[in-house]
């Protein structure tokens, strides 16, 4: 039996309670900040989303410039340049998690208040999820990978692919991500949600820290890792349809840590409750978990994978895949706005 690397995995359930309970509180999540953004004109949750990814970009580029982490060595920044699947997967996905209510772990946070639509979904993203990814369909999968990917000379990183100096990219990017804010903070910013996200960027920084020093093992290496759930949820898809067991890791035990501070936090604070599916709702909960679970794998991340964690890295194919997120959620509001 392989030694368990016990830093991977109370790293993992360490940030995945923190992500958890703050998700569970603030109701962070990438469907509410798009619908709100769209149809309220209430832009608190795009603020707080900018506000995490100045945090996490600028502190994981640190980590990099600094050579305490190898961020390039993260699979978000490898050769091969998968455009065509990162994009079609951002849109899925983002159709997908607008049908279920919720990003990948808002889904999560939602069934463990006890909200069964929610609770479909994730089943579904779970199983569609192992399917796509070792499943039958992995196959349709990897022909679609090897027709559209681009094999590259450099790593997948802006700077690389744009042969400019690491640190230049980085800068240009932080700085406009805060002059958005400042300039728009007027439009209605909130103190406590900016606030979240900011701590939620601090955790995929600690992420890539745990997993790329921390964690670490001279006779044993791994590529670093920050926060991921589509990988994660495929795997426990993979439990239910095979009762094989694979191994933990940090992703594994960070979406464990977060549905059990979520259900925590939900029964302290009373918002546990059983919530049935709507009247004709159930058809939108299978088909938003089956977008997601084949969105999530294709795209190599949910929102929170490549939203938070790939975006981070400053990778191309991350920014392709959110883009496609970004695109495929405001078409399904748009469309859900026009019918309900």
């Amino acid at each position: 039996m392989d030694e368990v690397n016990w830093w991977l995995i109370g790293g993992g359930l360490s940030v995945g309670v923190i992500f958890g309970a703050l998700m569970q509180r603030s109701r962070f999540c990438m469907v509410a900040a798009t619908r709100n953004m769209m149809l309220m004109k209430d832009y608190r949750q795009a603020f707080a989303f900018v506000a995490a990814w100045v945090i996490a970009i600028g502190g994981t580029q640190l980590l990099e410039l600094m050579e305490i982490v190898d961020i390039g060595d993260s699979f978000y920044r490898n050769s091969t340049l998968d455009w065509f699947g990162a994009s079609l997967g951002g849109v899925l996905f983002g159709v997908g998690a607008t049908m279920a209510r919720g990003g990948a772990i808002r889904t999560i946070t939602a069934s463990m208040e006890g909200n069964l639509h929610a609770l479909l979904a994730l089943l579904m993203f779970a199983i569609v999820g192992a399917v796509t990814q070792f499943g039958f369909l992995e196959t349709a999968r990897v022909n679609l990978t090897n027709l559209t990917a681009v094999e590259l000379q450099t790593d997948a990183g802006i700077a690389s692919m744009l042969s400019l100096p690491a640190w230049l990219p980085a800068a240009a990017v932080v700085l406009g991500l805060v002059a958005f804010l400042v300039f728009s903070w007027r439009r209605g910013g909130s103190m406590p949600l900016a606030l979240t996200g900011i701590v939620i960027g601090g955790l995929v920084v600690a992420s890539w820290y745990i997993t790329g020093v921390v964690a670490q093992d001279e006779f044993d290496p791994t590529h670093p890792s920050a926060m991921t759930v589509s990988g994660p949820m495929a795997r426990l898809g993979y439990i239910l349809i095979s009762g094989k067991i694979p191994a933990f890791s940090f992703s594994i035990s960070f979406v464990i840590g977060a549905a059990i501070a979520a259900l925590i936090s939900a029964v302290a604070t009373g918002q546990f409750r059983i919530t049935p599916i709507q009247k004709g709702m159930t058809k939108y909960s299978i088909l938003g978990g089956i977008l997601m679970g084949i969105g999530g794998v294709v795209a190599y991340g949910c929102n929170v994978g490549q939203g938070l964690s790939g975006i981070s890295t400053l990778s191309v194919e991350s920014l392709l895949a959110v883009l496609g997120m970004i695109a495929g959620t405001t078409m399904c509001v748009k469309w859900w706005d026009t019918r309900y």
